[in-house]
């Protein structure tokens, strides 16, 4: 069962990374409509959403007495219902600025050949090592590569969405 969401985690990666190669960076940087990010800030918000991730399953923790995908079915009814709009946390907001094509694509690359590699060596069933206060705190490591799934996902129909409008 881990097996199934890593991959579609590796496939949702592979598709930003594929969409965002589509943009010539004039466009890669033009917002599209009002209140929109540009394709490169959605870019850079998965890579700051998703750096990191590797260390974070792999870090030694603690088992939990639940059923460790007890939240799974939750991360995705929330994340891929595009009829609502979602604030993200500060931390992970992209900088305003030019972004290159080449860079951006690098750093999303470089992300995913260290999550993927980490979610199949990782035991999933433990408990993420997150800071007080993160809005995952208390999630599994499993639940976590369902999160960066969902997440990745939703951001790539909202990059198609920028792709249509330009």
């Amino acid at each position: 069962m881990h097996n199934e969401i890593i991959s579609k985690l590796e496939s949702a990666l592979g598709k930003t990374i594929t969409l965002l190669s589509s943009f010539n960076e004039k466009d890669l940087n033009t917002v599209p409509f009002e209140g929109s990010w540009t394709g490169a800030q959605v870019g850079r918000h998965i890579y700051k959403a998703s750096k990191g991730m590797d260390e974070l399953l792999l870090a030694p923790t603690g088992p939990v007495n639940r059923d460790p995908e007890e939240k799974a079915e939750e991360l995705k009814n929330l994340f891929l219902d595009f009829s609502i709009k979602m604030k993200s946390p500060d931390f992970i907001i992209p900088e305003d600025r030019e972004y290159a094509t080449e860079e951006l694509i690098a750093s999303l690359c470089q992300v995913k050949d260290k999550i993927i590699p980490a979610a199949k060596e990782a035991d999933l069933t433990q408990l993420a090592p997150l800071p007080e206060g993160h809005p995952l705190q208390g999630y599994t490591k499993l639940e976590m590569v369902h999160f960066m799934t969902y997440h990745t996902m939703r951001h790539n129909h909202q990059i198609e969405k920028i792709g249509e409008a330009l």
